[in-house]
């Protein structure tokens, strides 16, 4: 089972590359995580349904047949941690490749959302995308040491 966290974003800043770093190095023995950052789409003339098309066809084009799609959206259901870590281990337990969606500055179509598997929302805030990437992987990590009974969360 992999973990693929798929980000609309630009090129991470090195403080957000060593927090991410971080967190992955905490998470790696226990599953296999990966990052990829797409590009935002771009272009004046461009209304948001465009950007939208642009970028979750690029999403499109990164998942392999098959595969759990779990997208964020303020929208989504809300979960505690312990809810979380549960939600966690019962898709880690399907064997399948997962993809954790982040969208870009528009976020998601609706089309998209309905096509998840899965959506969730850390919250009805609105938050600044690189942070947002960060907590996502800090919530596995936070979900993964609950799973194990580890004290990272007390």
């Amino acid at each position: 089972m992999k973990l693929e966290v798929i980000s609309i974003s630009n090129k991470s800043s090195k403080w957000e590359s060593e927090t991410l770093n971080f967190y992955l190095k905490q998470i790696s023995s226990e599953v296999n995580i990966a990052i990829e950052d797409i590009k935002p789409a771009k272009g004046k003339n461009l209304n948001i349904k465009e950007v939208q098309a642009n970028e979750e066809k690029k999403i499109l084009n990164k998942i392999k047949p098959d595969s759990l799609i779990i997208s964020f959206d303020r929208k989504g259901k809300q979960l505690d941690s312990f809810q979380f870590a549960n939600f966690t281990q019962s898709q880690l337990s399907l064997g399948k490749h997962c993809y954790l969606i982040i969208g870009g500055s528009h976020g998601l179509s609706d089309a998209f959302l309905k096509n998840s598997d899965h959506v969730i929302s850390f919250s009805a805030l609105t938050f600044p995308h690189k942070l947002f990437k960060i907590l996502v992987v800090e919530q596995l990590y936070r979900s993964i040491s609950i799973i194990k009974n580890k004290p990272y969360h007390k």
